[in-house]
């Protein structure tokens, strides 16, 4: 009598059971690598957002730093035609359309910074070469380049071009603040009460920002500027990668003026 073997191998059960779990882990697989593959796109194109950024920041801080530098230093320096109020000095304005000045000193922002600097190192300032300035005009960070200008403290005077790319990327913000910058009357203490408090002559007159000279006094003052500088962007493709970078910058002349 012949002997019927037994058949091995897998039910059907096994077999759905294990399709269920290949199926499972398959898809398990599959999410990891989306997820990174989708990490690392984000993160290469916010380090591409950050690189421009800085890049943009590095140029500003670097030229406001030079504002008010003059070649011919050996004459007064209230007579710097860099650093003259109304025209050539360091001068925050609120923005583009309201082209109005911002005081320094205070903890209020701007949208447009103007200045002039000896580019050229003749000592003359040349009107249509050694203007220069910053301001956000619809998404666009534009620079003041070359052109005749007016008006020196004006965000609407001169040539302006872009410095920033609105085909890649938006800015939603530029600022330039001025509140870490000091003024000093060099005429205090003076022991006469200028302010009326109480008869003292107390530290509060030597700050000509709190207590401003009066015009023809003949008081000589001295200010450091210190200007911080906010750029926030984002992506044109992708406005949800966004970067802000923040940077303050001490100009390094000082501006010296006979009230």
């Amino acid at each position: 009598m012949k002997r019927i073997a037994n058949n091995k191998g897998f039910t059907i059960l096994e077999l759905l059971i294990g399709m269920v779990i290949g199926v499972t882990v398959l898809a398990g697989a599959t999410y990891v690598y989306v997820t990174i593959v989708s990490s690392s796109a984000s993160t290469l194109k916010a380090s591409k957002l950050n690189t421009q950024v800085m890049s943009m920041m590095s140029i500003m801080v670097n030229d406001v730093r030079r504002a008010g530098y003059w070649s011919t230093f050996t004459e007064t320096p209230s007579s710097n035609p860099f650093s003259q109020i109304d025209n050539t000095a360091v001068t925050v304005l609120d923005s583009m359309a309201s082209d109005t000045p911002v005081a320094l000193g205070t903890n209020a922002d701007g949208q447009c910074i103007t200045f002039s600097y000896d580019q050229n190192e003749n000592g003359v300032l040349d009107t249509d070469l050694e203007h220069f300035g910053y301001r956000l005009n619809a998404g666009n960070i534009e620079i003041r380049t070359a052109g005749a200008v007016s008006d020196g403290d004006s965000c609407a005077s001169g040539t302006w071009s872009a410095l920033s790319d609105d085909e890649l990327y938006t800015i939603n913000r530029l600022s330039f603040n001025s509140q870490d910058s000091a003024c000093i009357n060099t005429r205090e203490p003076d022991g006469i009460d200028n302010d009326g408090a109480a008869g003292i002559d107390d530290d509060d007159e030597r700050d000509c920002y709190s207590q401003v000279p009066t015009a023809g006094s003949g008081d000589t003052t001295v200010e450091t500027r210190d200007i911080q500088i906010t750029i926030s962007a984002s992506l044109k493709n992708d406005p949800d990668v966004t970067t802000s970078i923040t940077q303050s910058v001490r100009v390094r002349n000082d501006w010296i003026r006979i009230r």
